[in-house]
């Protein structure tokens, strides 16, 4: 399978992730069998990973290592996506840490995992070229600190994401971001 195809199936996936109320907002798979499936494909082409040029390379790396983490396995995914970090640049770096804190989260390294997310949003806000990614920083900041059973700060975050998503207009972004909101209300009490 080409890569084209293997970007194609990862849209696929797109249907069968769902946030889990039950977890803090998690992503999970509703079918642990068909995205393990995919871990494999991607997982075939680092045995000729050399023939890819950089921009495959890292996005390989970092589709395994994300895809790792849904399901679990965060030792694979903070190795992969560490590698990422390490061969990206520019909006792919910070796109990775993001990934890199999410997965550090998932491992129950909310504190490295805060870092990275601070990371990102220095990132972002020193360089207005790498803007596009701050909405997701400040909501990943915020399910982690809302792990962390901060929901006052975690509020504040997705309110920053959500301010920030009005302003792209991306419906579907701006609907997860009021979800967090409302989950966070519930679970805070606020």
């Amino acid at each position: 399978m080409n890569l084209y195809d293997l970007k194609n199936e990862l849209l696929l996936l797109n249907n069968l992730i769902y946030f889990d109320e039950n977890e803090f907002l998690r992503e999970k798979c509703a079918d642990e069998k068909v995205l393990k499936k995919i871990i494999e494909k991607f997982e075939e082409k680092l045995e000729t990973i050399s023939n890819y040029i950089l921009e495959d390379q890292i996005f390989i790396y970092g589709s395994i290592g994300n895809l790792n983490r849904i399901i679990g396995n965060t030792t694979s995914a903070i190795e992969c996506l560490e590698y990422a970090v390490s061969l990206s640049e520019e909006n792919k770096k910070i796109a990775n840490i993001i990934r890199l804190g999410e997965a550090l989260k998932y491992d129950g390294q909310h504190e490295l995992a805060l870092k990275k997310f601070e990371q990102a949003i220095n990132m972002c806000t020193l360089d207005l070229n790498y803007t596009t990614l701050l909405d997701f920083a400040y909501q990943h900041k915020g399910k982690c600190l809302l792990e962390l059973g901060q929901p006052i700060m975690a509020l504040d975050n997705f309110q920053q994401a959500l301010s920030l998503r009005q302003v792209k207009g991306d419906s579907s972004l701006i609907e997860s971001t009021l979800k967090a909101v409302k989950f966070t209300k519930q679970y805070g009490g606020i």
